[in-house]
């Protein structure tokens, strides 16, 4: 029986295009959301905006983009400039995803947004800890493989 390599990102360059493609449908569309959001009686209603038409393709491109640029940084070799570009277009996205993460808190009434602002408090703590422990299960499963290497594959 004879081991089957499995596909990374780094040998699969359609698994790269997957990656692309879902990473650049999802901003495109998280982006034409944002432009028709608008305040109406109820709260936050959506109404048709042409800007949608705008917004789909530069948030596709964003999005493309910055996972080409990773791509392309990850197969040369790492240098000081390019590790630099590459950590300030992480900051950038880091930055923007904040942003568009609380642009829909202007559509809230000025007496419940306390009450919102209390709630995301208390998600990003939970997440946090969760996060915090799959980090930590994750460690301990890797130096629990360090540890212990598989046997060799018969031949």
């Amino acid at each position: 029986m004879r081991a089957e390599a499995v596909d990374t990102v780094e040998r699969s360059p359609f698994l790269r295009w997957i990656m692309i493609g879902s990473s650049a449908l999802g901003m495109g569309c998280l982006l034409a959301s944002l432009t028709v959001l608008d305040l109406g009686k109820g709260g936050i209603e959506f109404h048709w905006s042409n800007y949608a038409l705008l917004a789909f393709p530069a948030g596709a491109l964003l999005a493309a983009g910055y996972w080409l640029l990773v791509f392309r940084l990850g197969d040369q070799d790492q240098t000081t400039s390019g590790r630099r570009v590459l950590f300030g277009s992480s900051i950038f996205m880091l930055i923007f995803a904040v942003a568009v993460f609380m642009y829909p808190l202007r559509f809230i009434t000025p007496e419940k947004r306390s009450d919102v602002l209390i709630g995301l408090t208390v998600a990003i703590g939970a997440l946090s800890c969760v996060g915090y422990m799959i980090r930590t299960v994750v460690k301990m499963l890797e130096d629990e493989d360090d540890a212990n290497p598989p046997p060799p594959l018969p031949r």
